[in-house]
Order: C-alpha cells, then sequence, then structure tokens
C-alpha cells in the first residue's frame, strides 16, 4: 500500500503535468503549422504524449532500480531547484533543449556549498545524456516537421525541428526525516544515525533541435553518438568525484568542457554542409512523405528531387500532376536523391485520386 502512496506523490508533481500539458501544446503547434505552410497537416497521429508516457515508464523503471542500488540521493532543497529550473526547461523544448542546464546548475551550487552530492549530480546527469540519445532512437522521418523558410539569396527551403521529451519517474533518496514528516506515509530507510526517505523525482529529458541540410536519419545518428558521448563521460566523472573529491572544481569543469567542445565541433562540421532542402528549378524536390499513403512505400525520402513522373519531365506542381493522369494505376518516377545518386521507384495509387499520392513538396506562390 505505501508503495501506491509513493506513486500517488509523483502524480501529483506539477512538472508532470506540465510536461503532460506540453506535449498537447506541441501537437497543436505542429499541425498549426503545418496547415499553415502547406494547407493540411502531414501526421495528425499525436505520437507526442504516446512517447512521453512509452518512453517515461521505460526509462523510469531502469533509472529507479539502478538509483536504488547505487544509492543516488538529493537533498530536498536541491530538489525544489531542480524542479523550478526544469519547468523552465520544459517551457523551452520546442525551440532549444535545455534539459540537462538544471543538473549543472545544480553541479555548480554543489561544488560550492556541498561537494558531496557532486557525484550524485554527474550520475545524474550522465543518465540524462543517455536517455536524450535514445529519444531518438529509431525516429522516423515523418515525425520531423518541415517549416519552409528562405535563405540570404531569398530562395524558399525546408528546415525540419524535432522536439522528443519526457518526464520520467526516478526513485531517490531523500537525506533527513523531512518527507516523513510531510507524507507520513512514506518509507523511512536507516543507515546508521543517518535517515532516508524514498521520493520520486519528475526526471526531465529531452531533445530538440532542426536539421537544414543534413539526411534526417545521418543526423540522429550524430546526436546520438553525441549524447553517448557525454553519458559516458559523465559516468567517469561521477566515479573520479567519488574517488577524489578534493578536486570537485575540476570534474565539473571538465564536464561543461566536454559538453561545449561536442556541441561546437557539430556546429562548425554543419556549416561545412551547403547541401540544403532548398527549392529547386529542374524537378520537384521532396519536402516530406504523409503517412498511410502511396508515396510512403515507394522508398523516398525528404531531400529527393523527383525528375520526371511517368516518364515525363516535371518542374512545378501543375507538371506533376498532369504527368500522374497519364496513368490511373501506377505511378514512374526518376528521383535524384541529395547524394546525388539516381533511382527509379514506382507505386500503385488510389482510383482517380492523384492528389492523395502523399508527397508534400514547395507550395505554388501566388
Amino acid at each position: 500500500m505505501e508503495f501506491f502512496k509513493l506513486i500517488g506523490t509523483f502524480l501529483i508533481q506539477p512538472l508532470l503535468w506540465l510536461g503532460i500539458l506540453w506535449t498537447g501544446v506541441c501537437y497543436t503547434l505542429r499541425i498549426r503549422s503545418d496547415r499553415r505552410n502547406f494547407k493540411i497537416a502531414l501526421n495528425k497521429d499525436c505520437f507526442e504524449i504516446r512517447h512521453f508516457i512509452k518512453k517515461g515508464i521505460l526509462w523510469g523503471i531502469v533509472g529507479s532500480l539502478i538509483s536504488l542500488l547505487i544509492g543516488c540521493y538529493l537533498p530536498m532543497k536541491a530538489i525544489v531547484l531542480y524542479e523550478i529550473l526544469a519547468a523552465v526547461a520544459v517551457l523551452c523544448i520546442s525551440r532549444i533543449d535545455l534539459s540537462a542546464v538544471p543538473l549543472y546548475i545544480l553541479g555548480i551550487l554543489a561544488v560550492l556549498r556541498q561537494p558531496a552530492v557532486l557525484p550524485v549530480i554527474l550520475l545524474l546527469l550522465g543518465f540524462n545524456y543517455l536517455v536524450k540519445g535514445r529519444l531518438t532512437h529509431g525516429e522516423s522521418a515523418v515525425w520531423f516537421t518541415p517549416q519552409i523558410k528562405q535563405n540570404r539569396r531569398k530562395r524558399r527551403l525546408a528546415v525540419y525541428r524535432w522536439s522528443e521529451f519526457t518526464v520520467l519517474p526516478l526513485m531517490i533518496y531523500i537525506p533527513g526525516t523531512l518527507m516523513e514528516k510531510l507524507f507520513h506515509f512514506l518509507p523511512l530507510i536507516h543507515f546508521g544515525e543517518v535517515h532516508f526517505s524514498l521520493f520520486i523525482l519528475p526526471f526531465f529529458v529531452g531533445s530538440a533541435g532542426r536539421i537544414r541540410g543534413e539526411q534526417v536519419e545521418a543526423r540522429m545518428q550524430t546526436v546520438q553518438k553525441q549524447n553517448l558521448i557525454l553519458a559516458a563521460g559523465a559516468f567517469v566523472l561521477a566515479v573520479g568525484a567519488w574517488l577524489l573529491p578534493h578536486l570537485e572544481i575540476l570534474w565539473i569543469m571538465i564536464m561543461l568542457a566536454m559538453t561545449v567542445g561536442i556541441h561546437l565541433y557539430h556546429y562548425l562540421q554543419v556549416n561545412k554542409n551547403r547541401a540544403q532542402y532548398i527549392e529547386v528549378s529542374e524537378g520537384i524536390r521532396v519536402i516530406a512523405i504523409r503517412p498511410g499513403t502511396p508515396a510512403a512505400k515507394m522508398s523516398l525520402n525528404p531531400g529527393d528531387v523527383i525528375l520526371t513522373c511517368n516518364n515525363q519531365p516535371v518542374t512545378n506542381e501543375n507538371q506533376f500532376y498532369e504527368a500522374l493522369q497519364l496513368d490511373s494505376a501506377y505511378c514512374h518516377l526518376k528521383v535524384k536523391t541529395m547524394s546525388g545518386d539516381l533511382k527509379i521507384t514506382e507505386g500503385a495509387i488510389y482510383n482517380d485520386s492523384p492528389y492523395e499520392l502523399g508527397i508534400v513538396q514547395f507550395r505554388k506562390m501566388n
């Protein structure tokens, strides 16, 4: 019975409900952006809330087991500060990923006031990056929202955004008897003369960003590798902070330097890549593929350029749909990929419904 009451204390946490509410906000913003840019919703599936719950429960169980085994604990003041900072990070997740910032702030404060907590904070930081690296694992291209922008030459281009986050239940220890006094049903654990209460911390993890010139799959693999490197680094530094606590400033500075260095390196690499999802004059640039449509089965990817349709050269929307009318059963496409390779693909289309092919392209300007 006490276990279910403990879960109840998690379910009343404001940070959890803020996260759930914000998934609905992100879904609404995505649908509005699609309709503003393309007059239709590219993907009506509310995958945001499904990912929020599914990944939150899975990683919450994994993290709680590890936390209880190794004895992760945080003072009550640190928990309150973390939840306030995490709430701000939740509100920013649709634009920028700040989910690790609250832990960095706690780490700096720990160095100044309570160095003994630094190993725990580094462990939590490593867990944050580990989960962050898995949030986008296996992401489908249909989950990335294209937005139409203009470059310096006033040419239209597509920029892809993603925003994945969850607030997972992470069970930790709280030193002292304050929580037991506030919630008398919470279990109290004794280690010699030290008392600990169990507490389920709403732990915010997010991943957000945009893609301008890279292929979606390649960018996600890079993001995953970066986060796993940072996770491994944080775990190693946590061990160092535990073995050599008098060097606490060194450990947190190394972690900050690693984070800045990895993100700076990626920024420089991205700027070297001049390939972009730009509107082309010869052919039709594929911006997105609507799920559940014939195009979803034709091995097309965002960034591909359709050169011919049913053996007819196409350069705009009208020519494309006129070419589709030439064959009421199949659609034959000659496509150039972002890497410059040519490929032939074909697929069945709905009878008398060529406009339901599911290929999203730049709309004709009025």
